[in-house]
């Protein structure tokens, strides 16, 4: 059932900003923002909240970023498949596998259409196997911001917020730039905080520092499928970067 109207949000110092929403959306890199562009486009009210900037905090802004672009054509996508399962030591779901391969063709196509600048090859035919963070993540907030999602930058959460059967209800935190505090009581609670890469030296890891999970576990989440996360995973220990290929 949806929220009533937000009412009105005061934000003073030593304040508070108190909000109702249809989608709360925790984090702000390329998951969150799709998330609620998604939400906002189904007609949900929807708040982000980042604790960095969005569109330029977290490993993707500040990298480059290789996409699974692969044409809809079966024996394409099959052989792709089976090429990315070995690479994970065969630990992956090809279900899950395809779905991706799915989404990640429209997402792409969708981010062309929006004006991503995808380069071209000699022939003229567009380049979208990759992308670059800094343009992807300012054209992500751009977009989120035309879609109506209300963006607290700078505004990291402390809790998720329980209703009285124990379910998720929204979540709360502090505005670091404005010294007062926020919630935001909503239907439904997206966290997208990324991972865990904070001692990886990455550039840009150093906000992963696995927030969300904390906050779901204290919620009383489960967690499932941890050991498919192998994109942060073994590497030399001269390495500066934990993001490797698995190795046998």
């Amino acid at each position: 059932m949806p929220l009533p109207p937000p009412g009105p949000a005061r934000s003073a110092a030593g304040g508070a900003d108190r909000r109702r929403a249809d989608v709360l959306v925790l984090g702000g890199g390329p998951a969150g923002t799709w998330a609620a562009i998604a939400a906002a486009a189904a007609g949900a009210r929807v708040v982000l909240a980042d604790k960095g900037f969005c569109g330029t905090s977290g490993a993707t802004a500040a990298a480059g970023t290789a996409v699974w672009y692969v044409p809809p054509d079966p024996v394409q996508r099959q052989a792709a498949m089976r090429q990315r399962w070995g690479m994970g030591g065969w630990l992956a779901d090809p279900a899950w596998m395809g779905r991706v391969l799915d989404r990640a063709w429209d997402g792409v196509n969708q981010l062309a259409d929006w004006g991503y600048p995808f380069p071209q090859d000699e022939a003229g035919a567009p380049r979208r196997n990759s992308l670059q963070g800094p343009e992807y993540m300012r054209l992500m907030r751009q977009r989120a911001l035309r879609a109506g999602v209300r963006i607290l930058d700078h505004s990291p959460a402390l809790e998720l917020l329980l209703d009285e059967h124990g379910a998720v209800a929204g979540a709360a935190g502090v505005r670091r730039q404005r010294g007062d505090s926020w919630s935001v009581e909503a239907g439904a609670v997206v966290v997208a905080t990324g991972g865990c890469a904070f001692l990886s030296r990455g550039l840009g890891c150093d906000v992963l520092t696995g927030d969300g999970y904390l906050l779901a576990a204290e919620a009383g989440a489960e967690f499932s499928g941890m050991e498919f996360s192998n994109a942060y995973a073994i590497s030399p220990a001269f390495g500066t970067v934990t993001k490797t290929l698995f190795y046998d």
